[in-house]
C-alpha cells in the first residue's frame, strides 16, 4: 500500500514538474520572440535613417552598399522572430485541453443584433437555437486559435446531421479553422462531438417562445438543471447583450461546460456570466 502511494506521489510530482517546464518554456519563447521583434524594428529604423543621411550627403551608392549587409541582418532577425513565435505556438498547442465549452447561440437574438448574420440560413429559416462553437479550454486560460486552415470535408451524411445545429457551412468552416482545429480532434470527431452534446442537452420550451418573453436568470438555470441531470449551476453560463430601448438585456448565448470525458463540469473561472437577474428572450421573426 505504501509503495503504491509513493508511486502515485512520484507520478503526480512528475506531471507537476512537466507542466511547470512546459509553461516556463512557452513563456520564455514568447519573451524572446518579443525581444527579437523589437530589435528587428529598431534595426530597420536605423537602416532607414542611415539611407536618408547618406542620400542627403550625395552618397547614394554608398548608402545602398552599406544598407545591404544590414538588410541581411534584419532579414535574419525577422526569420528568428518567426521561428520563436512558431515554437511558442507549438508548445501551447501541444498542451492538451483541460475542458470544453459548448457555445449555444440564441439565434433570433443573434440575427436581430448582427446584420451580417441576417442573410444566412439560420436567420432565413427561423432557427431558434444553433451551435456556435465547441471551444477548447486550457489550464493556463490562454485561448489558442487558428491551428489549421484545412477544409472540413465531412461526409454527406455527417453534413446533414451537423446542419441541424449548425446550418451554415460558411460558419462551420470558420469555426473549425478558428476553434475546432485547436481541440486536438479531427473535423469528423469535432463535429460529431458537437452534435452529440447538442442532442443530449435539453432546452426549456420557454427559450423558443413564439413571442418576446422576460424570464429571470434563476428560472432559466433551474429549468435547465431539471431537464439535464448532472448539469449544475457552475456548468452553465449565460451571456447577454444590452439593446437600446429595452429595459432588460437580451439573452444571446448559453454555454455549457464539459470535462475531457464529455461529462458536465464546472466552467473555468476565467469565463464569466454577464446577465442580470432578468433577461429578454427574443422570438424568431
Amino acid at each position: 500500500m505504501r509503495d503504491g502511494c509513493n508511486d502515485m506521489q512520484q507520478s503526480m510530482q512528475a506531471k507537476m514538474w512537466n507542466a511547470i517546464r512546459q509553461s516556463l518554456r512557452s513563456h520564455l519563447s514568447i519573451a524572446i520572440s518579443r525581444f527579437i521583434f523589437h530589435v528587428s524594428i529598431k534595426s530597420a529604423e536605423i537602416i532607414h535613417f542611415q539611407q536618408i543621411v547618406l542620400s542627403k550627403l550625395g552618397f547614394n551608392k554608398i548608402s545602398k552598399a552599406a544598407a545591404t549587409p544590414a538588410m541581411l541582418v534584419t532579414a535574419l532577425i525577422s526569420a528568428l522572430s518567426s521561428l520563436f513565435c512558431m515554437t511558442a505556438q507549438a508548445d501551447e498547442t501541444a498542451n492538451p485541453p483541460s475542458s470544453f465549452t459548448l457555445i449555444i447561440r440564441m439565434t433570433p437574438a443573434a440575427c436581430a443584433l448582427d446584420p451580417e448574420l441576417q442573410k444566412l440560413r439560420q436567420c432565413q429559416d427561423g432557427f431558434t437555437l444553433t451551435i456556435s462553437s465547441l471551444q477548447a479550454e486550457r489550464a493556463s486560460g490562454k485561448r489558442i486559435e487558428n491551428c489549421s486552415h484545412d477544409q472540413t470535408n465531412l461526409s454527406p451524411l455527417q453534413e446533414r446531421v451537423v446542419e441541424r445545429v449548425m446550418p451554415d457551412k460558411q460558419l462551420r468552416d470558420e469555426d473549425w479553422q478558428r476553434n475546432g482545429s485547436c481541440t486536438g480532434m479531427s473535423p469528423t470527431v469535432y463535429f460529431r462531438t458537437i452534435a452529440t452534446y447538442a442532442q443530449r442537452l435539453k432546452i426549456p420550451s420557454e427559450l423558443a417562445s413564439p413571442r418576446d418573453t422576460i424570464l429571470t436568470k434563476n428560472y432559466i438555470i433551474n429549468k435547465l438543471q431539471q431537464l439535464n441531470p448532472g448539469l449544475t449551476e457552475k456548468s452553465l453560463l449565460l451571456r447577454c447583450t444590452a439593446e437600446s430601448g429595452r429595459e432588460y438585456p437580451v439573452l444571446t448565448e448559453l454555454r455549457s461546460c464539459y470535462n475531457t470525458q464529455g461529462q458536465y463540469d464546472a466552467c473555468p473561472a476565467y469565463i464569466k456570466s454577464n446577465c442580470p437577474s432578468s433577461v429578454v428572450i427574443l422570438a424568431a421573426p
